[in-house]
């Protein structure tokens, strides 16, 4: 028996950032439901900037304890901080940290990042692109307790620069909200398929008959 599929990604989307500075970079952060753990992927194209550290909102939940993995590049993804006070400093390593930057409060949240990731190294490492996994041993981990995310970057990039042959000295505090893509899946045998169609046509040609009389 035949079966028709349409299956489109379920990921959740970062892609639009308020900055403390005149211009924020170029994130663009995609995480997607892994059985109870999410996968993250952050990248900066056009790469203007290098992200440093990675702040994620989940409402009023508390995660316990955080393990790591399918980590890439390996060993560069540091679990530094979990459920913790948005107003606290240096929550990503040294120098690694969003004071100064407005975060505006959410309906049902605790004011906690529930989970702190330090990304590389202070300074320029020349890492576009972080991938890794993330399980709790408390709670399953959904994409719809996803809220604000924030990200702190190093060598952000004036203007149309960037990296690694631009000379860019500036950094960046930044905040942004998820985009959800419509999701939509279904699985649907052929007899059935056909049989819907034959429904379809059969309201046209009575809808027809009723403007005829």
């Amino acid at each position: 028996m035949a079966v028709c599929a349409q299956v489109a990604s379920a990921a959740v989307v970062y892609n639009s950032w308020t900055s403390n500075e005149g211009q924020s970079g170029n994130y663009i952060l995609t995480i997607t439901e892994n059985a109870g753990a999410l996968d993250f992927h952050l990248t900066v194209d056009p790469w203007n900037a290098e992200a440093l550290g990675l702040f994620v909102n989940l409402g009023d939940v508390d995660v316990g304890g955080l393990t790591l993995s399918n980590v890439t590049p390996a060993g560069r993804v540091l679990v530094t901080a979990k459920d913790v006070q948005i107003a606290n400093g240096n929550l990503c390593g040294n120098g690694c940290n969003l004071n100064g930057l407005k975060i505006p409060a959410q309906a049902g949240d605790d004011g906690e990042w529930e989970m702190v990731f330090g990304l590389g190294n202070t300074g320029y490492d020349g890492i576009q692109t972080f991938s890794f996994t993330v399980e709790s041993d408390q709670i399953d981990l959904t994409e719809d307790m996803l809220g604000i995310v924030g990200i702190r970057a190093q060598q952000l990039c004036d203007g149309s620069q960037t990296l690694p042959g631009g000379a860019c000295g500036g950094s960046d505090k930044s905040w942004g909200l998820p985009v959800v893509p419509t999701t939509f899946q279904s699985t649907v045998s052929e007899p059935a398929m056909i049989g819907l169609l034959g429904l379809g046509l059969a309201g046209i040609a009575a809808a027809r008959r009723r403007r005829v009389a």
